[in-house]
């Protein structure tokens, strides 16, 4: 049975999870994506986060902390969770691609049920889209944020990372368009905003952004 919680108190549950796993090693929870930028929707949103941790974390951590999100999968949106485990210094001082520690979400909970192995091991890991992610992360908002303040522990992160990391969604979206053309054009805008003025905007806040700052010969097309 889903039994879903009030989203904040969900936030403040997988806090405590973590802070039980990590002890000392742990920084904080950070929660980006549309639940940070303000437009969150339980029935089509996932809860995105980051957790940062002051040192590497061994295998056993790491099956421990997707083992209580995969034990309490239930508690999340309809759409999931999607979490990475970031080294403190990776958030300070910032390379691109980012590595990362460990990563979860919906789309590799098969894989790790077949085979922990995959997502649980000691090889060097990138993602890309991290960058885009700290981005997100640097707009203000200390409900969003669990342990250390965020603007002491996230440094700003260079506009030629941040555009990198969503060129390939703004070229799938391109792709895509006729499929999923809510997501592709409201994503699309967004992205044009951040190139010409660089906002961080939702997907809901990049098409208001659209229709106030681009052609009104394109505002028909908008969802």
């Amino acid at each position: 049975m889903v039994v879903q919680m009030d989203i904040y108190d969900l936030m403040k549950q997988v806090n405590e999870w973590v802070k039980e796993i990590l002890q000392d090693n742990y920084v904080g929870v950070y929660f980006h994506g549309s639940l940070r930028l303000g437009s969150f929707n339980p029935n089509k949103s996932d809860l995105d986060f980051i957790i940062v941790v002051k040192e590497k974390i061994d295998n056993e951590i790491k099956q421990l902390i997707w083992d209580k999100m995969l034990e309490n999968e239930q508690l999340f949106p309809k759409k999931g969770f999607e979490f990475s485990v970031v080294l403190e210094d990776n958030c300070r001082n910032i390379k691109h691609p980012i590595p990362y520690e460990l990563h979860g979400s919906r789309d590799w909970i098969e894989r790790y049920k077949e085979d922990k192995t995959i997502v649980i091991n000691d090889d060097y890991k990138v993602d890309p889209d991290l960058a885009s992610h700290f981005n997100v992360i640097n707009v203000p908002n200390d409900k969003m944020d669990f342990g250390k303040p965020s603007k002491e522990v996230f440094s700003k992160v260079p506009k030629e990372y941040i555009i990198d990391s969503n060129y390939s969604d703004t070229l799938d979206c391109v792709e895509e368009i006729v499929n999923n053309p809510v997501y592709c054009i409201l994503n699309l805008c967004r992205f044009y905003a951040l190139i010409r003025d660089d906002l961080t905007l939702s997907k809901y806040d990049g098409g208001k952004w659209a229709l106030e700052n681009m052609n009104s010969n394109y505002n028909d097309v908008m969802p």
